[in-house]
């Protein structure tokens, strides 16, 4: 008796791609005027190049999702935030 696949069997960069080709395809989706200028993180200097990463990131988000149940704010925001912006130099110890 074959056995169900689940998104778990899958390997996250195949689900995500084809969900994110999905996502675009279907036009459920509205994308915000202001996507151009986002930025994905405070450590990152400019918005990404790929032109289908909104729909890339929905995916990543959906599987996340769908893993681990209900996620917060402040975990979501380790995973895609990166680190924190630098705040200078030590001062020297004396």
């Amino acid at each position: 008796m074959p056995s169900s696949v689940t998104i778990k069997d899958i390997p996250s960069s195949l689900f995500i791609q084809a969900y994110a080709k999905f996502l675009r395809k279907s036009g459920q989706i509205e994308v915000p005027s202001w996507l151009d200028m986002v930025k994905t993180g405070p450590n990152k200097a400019y918005s990404p190049k790929d032109t289908n990463w909104f729909f890339i990131r929905l995916a990543s988000l959906a599987r996340k999702f769908y893993i681990k149940g209900n996620k917060g704010i402040g975990s979501l925001r380790k995973e895609y935030g990166g680190k924190k912006k630098k705040k200078g130099s030590k001062p020297p110890q004396k």
